[in-house]
């Protein structure tokens, strides 16, 4: 079976996506991770976290590399803060063997591109690693094949992966050719349910206990409902047809006091000139009995 090969760049642990997209990966045999990249905020937390997940499920050998914890203009939060899911590391940073990585992300993005023309980079968090590899390698990444979470196209709410660093998106938006994106407004569906949850509970499986006592921890810091925003990259990679598609010409908005970081459409509404038409392609409807049923077959 041919493997399709991805590349996850993740803020991984605050919200519980993160890890479940994680779990959705190694669960089929479909794909192969290549490498991993972390951002935003504390990444070097993010990338011992990262670490540990792999370890846990047997991909200790997959390459892991620490971003930049800062947006690329806007320093709005603290690039310290740990992640809120950091207190279920079970193997402290001098146990481990130091910070993982000795490369960049930027740096293991660009060369992961390079040794396979084929991969698909699953952006789950702030695009600023992503942004950076385009200001180095522009015609590398413009046909690099990229699906990202983020954003909100159907109406003006602002999403917290563009906020974080509004300019990076654009630059990736605007620099990258083979572009999908699953936004908020689509994602928001995604809710599990105290009966999954229970259920998974139930198992009483080591992985799913480390991955529940995360679910615990988000839940207790932020009251929020558990939402697997990022897993849809993962079950569209598995199922093209968990999502429809449309092409619209969007940008990232960047001085606007109260929509800075909302994605503004250009679409050329009276079709005057179709050629306008069609910056990259977002998801405008979400299928949840197919996603439900891809994440009970994988999950």
């Amino acid at each position: 079976m041919e493997k399709t090969r991805i590349f996850i760049d993740t803020d991984l642990g605050d919200d519980v996506d993160d890890a479940a997209a994680f779990m959705m990966a190694f669960a089929s045999p479909e794909l192969e991770l290549a490498g991993v990249t972390t951002v935003y905020k504390d990444v070097k937390k993010r990338a011992e976290m990262a670490e540990e997940l792999l370890k846990l499920w047997g991909f200790g050998h997959v390459p892991v590399a620490a971003g930049y914890g800062r947006a690329l203009i806007e320093r709005r939060f603290d690039e310290k803060e740990a992640p809120i899911q950091y207190g279920i590391l079970r193997q402290k940073p001098d146990e481990a063997g130091g910070c993982p990585g000795t490369l960049r992300a930027d740096d293991l993005i660009i060369q992961a591109l390079r040794e396979d023309e084929n991969l698909v980079i699953l952006a789950m968090g702030a695009m600023t690693n992503l942004a950076v590899a385009c200001i180095r390698e522009p015609k590398l990444m413009r046909r690099a094949r990229i699906i990202g979470m983020g954003g909100s196209f159907l109406n003006s709410q602002p999403e917290w992966n563009i906020i974080c660093d509004p300019e990076a998106a654009r630059i990736v938006m605007e620099t990258c050719e083979n572009l999908v994106m699953m936004g908020l407004d689509v994602t928001k569906y995604l809710k599990i349910g105290e009966d999954r949850l229970n259920a998974w509970r139930e198992r009483k499986d080591p992985r799913m206990d480390y991955f529940l006592e995360g679910v615990d921890l988000f839940r207790k810091a932020t009251g929020y409902p558990v939402t697997f925003h990022d897993v849809l990259l993962v079950a569209y990679l598995l199922d093209e047809q968990v999502v429809s598609l449309r092409k619209g010409n969007f940008t990232v908005e960047l001085a606007g006091g109260l929509t800075r970081g909302t994605m503004v459409d250009r679409t050329n509404y009276y079709e005057v000139d179709p050629e306008v038409e069609g910056s990259f392609r977002f998801a405008d409807k979400v299928n949840l009995e197919r996603f439900f049923r891809i994440l009970d077959e994988r999950f």
